[in-house]
């Protein structure tokens, strides 16, 4: 049976946040069950971009730091790597390590830093180099919502293996979140990590990945299996499984355990741990959960779509590089998204570090879904 600890972290401080990942690992059988002496571990943040970690849109330096020393404890080498959304040169992931706290986590803590700028090619994605000949993989998803996917957990910090450019070419061929992800599946199957720890401590609701509310909710969950680990949040924040699109997918292929009832939840309870009156994104999950020719009706009448607000767009043009279907132009007068070419993936709203992509919704959406 699949197995999910949760255990209470109340913030970020060294000590506790240590101790807290020694129990949420040691209620699934300690480290040395999934990392052995000697061997080279890739610890894998969710860094989407470069954000203080107050923000909570990164998982925070405090939780990798943590992580590095259970590796180090086990006699395993361990190294940090992360592919950001908008990751096109090594200077724009030699930003988001800075401004995360990940480049000054792993000096302070003899970690090596992967830049993921080598792939090797498997079943039609190219995936980082260093996840391939890494012993293990320890994941270290955040806890957040997603304008396109609803949430984001372990399955598709997954897809942080894959370098920038190519994530937003999946964007271009698989626009609708349906299709999408199973992509997402795709990639987590390739290299599935060997256990997965979500920083839950504080929380991201509303329009994340980027643009959410930061939340306190002080939890720690850990799972060997990104699916259960995943499907074990869903019921956290009240979304039902039959309604969360990746756990259907995953469900659909026989990926991982996606049956709340097959996991066994260790530590602290699904009810006693629920987060109360989590707020998921407005508007765009409840259309991404309509079958298909409904959501082809609604969107005739149903207007959301990501839009750029000039006052606090500060012209980086990371929106821009990122679409991937070159909707945006952005010039000295004017920052623009074509709404005729725009697919509504929401990789602008999801990279822009100024929060400074919303999306808009007309009266009738508006109405359907009230804040």
């Amino acid at each position: 049976m699949a197995k999910v600890s949760i255990v209470r972290c109340v913030d970020y401080d060294g000590e506790k946040v240590g101790d807290a990942l020694f129990r949420a690992v040691g209620l699934l059988g300690g480290i040395e069950s999934f990392v052995k002496k000697g061997e080279a571990v890739l610890i894998k943040p969710n860094l989407l971009s470069a954000r203080d970690p107050e923000e909570a849109v990164c998982t925070h330096p405090e939780f990798v730091r943590a992580a590095v020393r259970l590796v180090k404890e086990a006699g395993a080498r361990p190294l940090i790597g992360d592919s950001p959304g908008n990751f096109f040169t090594i200077k724009d992931v030699d930003s988001v390590y800075e401004k995360t706290g990940m480049r000054r986590v792993a000096e302070e803590e003899g970690a090596g830093l992967a830049r993921f700028d080598k792939v090797r090619v498997i079943n039609g994605f190219p995936v980082a180099q260093a996840a391939l000949d890494a012993s293990a993989i320890i994941s270290l998803p955040k806890l957040k919502t997603h304008a396109f996917t609803v949430m984001t957990g372990a399955i598709k910090n997954s897809f942080g293996l894959i370098p920038g450019l190519f994530k937003v070419e999946c964007h271009r061929t698989k626009p609708k979140p349906r299709d999408f992800v199973k992509v997402l599946l795709d990639v987590y199957s390739i290299r599935k990590p060997q256990l997965c720890i979500m920083d839950g401590i504080l929380a991201m609701e509303g329009d994340g990945p980027a643009a959410g509310t930061p939340r306190k909710t002080g939890l720690i969950l850990a799972s060997s299996d990104g699916v259960s680990l995943d499907a074990v949040v869903s019921r956290l924040v009240d979304l039902p499984l039959h309604k969360d699109m990746i756990i259907n997918e995953a469900r659909r292929r026989s990926i991982g355990e996606a049956d709340i009832n097959n996991i066994e939840v260790t530590g602290e309870a699904i009810e006693d741990a629920k987060i109360k009156d989590f707020k998921l994104p407005k508007t765009a999950h409840n259309l991404n959960l309509l079958p298909d020719f409904l959501t082809n009706i609604f969107t005739r009448v149903i207007d959301f779509r990501p839009v750029i607000d000039e006052k606090l767009c500060q012209k980086c043009e990371v929106c821009k590089n990122s679409c991937p279907v070159n909707a945006i132009t952005i010039n000295g007068e004017t920052s623009q998204i074509d709404r005729e070419i725009c697919v509504r993936c929401f990789c602008c709203h999801e990279v822009c570090p100024y929060k400074a992509v919303y999306i808009k919704r007309n009266l009738i959406a508006r109405l359907l879904w009230r804040d």
